[in-house]
């Protein structure tokens, strides 16, 4: 059996972040879309650990906010989340909601179907990430089977809370180890070696006492339509579209997208759009140059005509307001 960090160095690193989209590029290679859902100042942080070859990244990963994701890890990979049990509220993985109170899951999704996360305020989830083919040799060498079968996509298994505890430690131990002087010392990557052994073997034992779940045909089309029906609403060019107007493209009664909406992300689907909206404003006013930019032409293109009551949502949402976040990132393009 190969050793888990064969003979590259650990690179570790620590990103802290005050905004939802600046956050969702602090995990490195993927390919990721936040929106913040709940009202509030916005913190995140990232811990993450990379092991070069084979290619393993571990982290874990803190969000303040309630927000919605779309993740896609780097080619070639399997993800495997762990929420760390920390925080309190429903988390919905891939349009299924896992438990409805501090989950103890191991969700997984390949890198080429990505998946989709609504999560609750404060909360943290340990990610490790391992190429696809080297875990599927590192199985066999282990005489298992694979830990994700051929045809399934995205998954979930529960997790008895002492196997809970052993993967987080586990992954706790390897990120502190990584931030320290001693992952680059002879003992220290003996030490990561041996966790990142028994971190395979761990997530092998899960899957040996509990069979992934794959998501069920259902759910995956809730998503599809959830998802569907947020792009089209963030379409400057669909700023006049109401939730009817979505129905009607989408082929569906109001009731219908209202339960799907519920069931993917635990929200009323003119409120979810509403905050997408919202979100879509601040992408826009944050990625502004030096050039003359205006707020009211920007709000208008999602459908935000009314400046007191725009200015109003946008600040209880971010915390700031639409102005302000024009002019930081005004100073930054004139600095820069």
């Amino acid at each position: 059996m190969q050793t888990i960090t064969a003979d590259h160095a650990a690179v570790y690193q620590a990103r802290r972040s005050t905004d939802v989209d600046e956050h969702a590029t602090h995990i490195s290679s993927w390919r990721q879309e936040y929106d913040q859902l709940s009202c509030g100042h916005f913190t995140g942080l990232v811990r993450e650990l990379w092991l070069g070859h084979p290619r393993l990244q571990v982290f874990h990963e803190f969000t303040g906010q309630q927000t919605a994701q779309r993740c896609r890890p780097w080619p070639g990979s399997i993800w495997f989340g762990i929420p760390d049990g920390i925080s309190e509220g429903a988390l919905h993985f891939s349009g299924r909601l896992q438990g409805a109170d501090r989950p103890r899951t191991m969700m997984v999704a390949r890198a080429d179907a990505g998946f989709v996360l609504r999560t609750p305020k404060r909360f943290g989830i340990y990610g490790v990430v391992l190429d696809e083919a080297w875990l599927a040799a590192q199985c066999e060498a282990l005489g298992r089977g694979p830990l994700v079968p051929q045809g399934v996509e995205v998954c979930a298994t529960a997790l008895p809370p002492h196997r809970h505890v052993a993967l987080c430690q586990t992954i706790e131990s390897m990120l502190s180890l990584g931030a320290g002087d001693e992952a680059h010392q002879h003992w220290g990557r003996r030490a990561l070696q041996m966790l990142g052994a028994q971190l395979l073997q761990l997530m092998a034992d899960c899957h040996d006492e509990n069979q992934p779940q794959a998501a069920k045909a259902a759910a995956q089309r809730r998503l599809a339509l959830v998802m569907a029906a947020r792009d089209m609403a963030i379409d400057p060019f669909n700023h006049a579209m109401s939730v009817d107007d979505l129905c009607q493209r989408l082929h569906l009664t109001p009731r219908t997208l209202h339960n799907h909406f519920l069931a993917t992300v635990g929200t009323a689907p003119a409120d979810f759009l509403r905050t997408v909206r919202l979100n879509a404003c601040r992408r826009e006013l944050r990625q502004a140059g030096p050039g003359p930019v205006h707020v009211q032409d920007v709000a208008a293109q999602w459908g935000f005509f009314h400046m007191g009551r725009f200015s109003q949502a946008y600040k209880a949402l971010f915390d700031e307001l639409p102005s302000q976040t024009l002019r930081q990132s005004q100073l930054a393009a004139f600095s820069a």
